[in-house]
This record gives structure tokens, sequence and C-alpha cells, in this order.
């Protein structure tokens, strides 16, 4: 069957349907579920037990100090020396300038716009690590939940293989209606003022071909480490 045949047929069964549709869109109601799950005494523990059923990593810490040791762990056993990053006054986490300052790590610019984007994507290949903040962690699906704007790149959170998220205690909400609020709360009513986009991320990139075989880090980073700052 031809291309236009086969357009043609689609165009002609959706117009015979399109008044049940759209009455069914109609009765349809546009809120968000506010929860998913039962209630948990503690959002932390089942934010760090969601994510790690979806092979995150998620690290506990008491404070800042807590949160570079880490960070700097992880960065040693990636042998980084090259990052893309929030700005990291934009993360937010005393000590972590000193921390890359005294290993030699640069941040490399995140900014691909402009005539030259080709050149400007490849100079990001060497960087290994993306270290950002988060705006929200949902504990019912382990998930971040990240708004981009000014000092918040898009690609410090999916174009390096490794991607190290600094989470605090006081960020975890129960659901993504929860975190959606927040984010409102925090922004304004149109939360897309300043910005184009929310990511959503919840574990590592994951692909499955048609023989259902998954695979990490395809589309995204292959390693998702979260600093659970808990005070």
């Amino acid at each position: 069957m031809s291309r236009d045949r086969i357009l043609s047929n689609l165009r002609t069964s959706l117009a015979s349907s399109r008044t049940w549709l759209e009455g069914e869109a109609d009765r349809a109601s546009r809120s968000i579920p506010p929860h998913v799950h039962p209630p948990v005494e503690n959002l932390a523990d089942q934010f760090s037990a969601e994510l790690r059923s979806l092979s995150g990593t998620v690290y506990r810490v008491a404070d800042d100090a807590g949160a570079v040791a880490q960070i700097g762990a992880i960065l040693a056993e990636k042998g980084a020396f090259q990052v893309i990053a929030w700005n990291l006054g934009q993360i937010g986490l005393a000590g972590l300038p000193q921390l890359l300052a005294q290993r030699g790590i640069s941040i490399t610019s995140a900014n691909i716009h402009g005539d030259e984007r080709k050149a400007r994507l490849q100079a990001l290949d060497p960087a290994t690590v993306c270290i950002s903040g988060v705006d929200a962690g949902i504990a019912e699906s382990g998930s971040l939940l990240l708004r981009h704007g000014p000092g918040r790149p898009r690609l410090a959170s999916l174009l390096a293989p490794y991607h190290i998220a600094v989470l605090r205690s006081g960020q975890i909400v129960r659901g993504l209606g929860d975190a959606l609020a927040q984010i409102r709360a925090r922004h304004g009513s149109d939360i897309f003022t300043d910005t184009s986009n929310l990511t959503l991320i919840t574990g590592p990139s994951r692909t499955a071909d048609i023989e259902m075989t998954l695979s990490l880090g395809i589309h995204g980073p292959q390693e998702i480490h979260v600093v659970l700052v808990e005070h």
C-alpha cells in the first residue's frame, strides 16, 4: 500500500471518530494525580530505594563537607579532568569550587549556541562527568526534577556518561504533583517564563531494542550518582 493511501486511510478514520475523541478528551481530568503509592514515613528512604532499583546510586551524607568528599571520590574513580556543570553558585555546595580547583579539574562551557556549534560540541567531548543541582526529588519514583535556565545548562545533566546530582533532603517530595507545586511556589504559576523546559530524570538512560535487550547510556548518562545531603 502506498504512503498516500495509508495517510488517506488515517485521515478518514480520524475524521469519522473525531466527535467521540473530542468528547472523551473533554471528560478526562486534567489534574495531575497527587500520589501513586501509599505514604511512607521517610521520603529520603523511599527515594533512595526507588532510585537504586533503577540502577542509580545514592550516597547519603551528613553535610556539605561529606558531599564534597563524596564528589571528589567519584571524580577520582572516573579519572575526570574536565566536567560540564551548572554554575557552581546554582549548585550551592560549599567547598565544591575549591575541590575542583585543587584537583585541576576545569569546567567546560556548555554554551553551544552560535555559528561554531559543531566545534563547541566537540570541545565538550572529553568531559566524562557532568555535575548539577536539583530542584526536587520525587520519592515515589526516584526521579529528579531539574529546571533549566541561566547558569543551569541542560547539557550538564545529559551529555557526559556520568552524572553527579546534588540533592538536599528538604527538596524531596512525595509525588510529581508535589514537585510541580514546589516549582510553582518558587518561580510563579508560569514556570516556563525564564526556561524552555523542565527535565525529569529517573535513573540512567535506558534503551531497549525490538528484542527487548536493555542498554544503559545510549541517549544520556549511563550512570547517575545522587549525593543526598541529609541535614
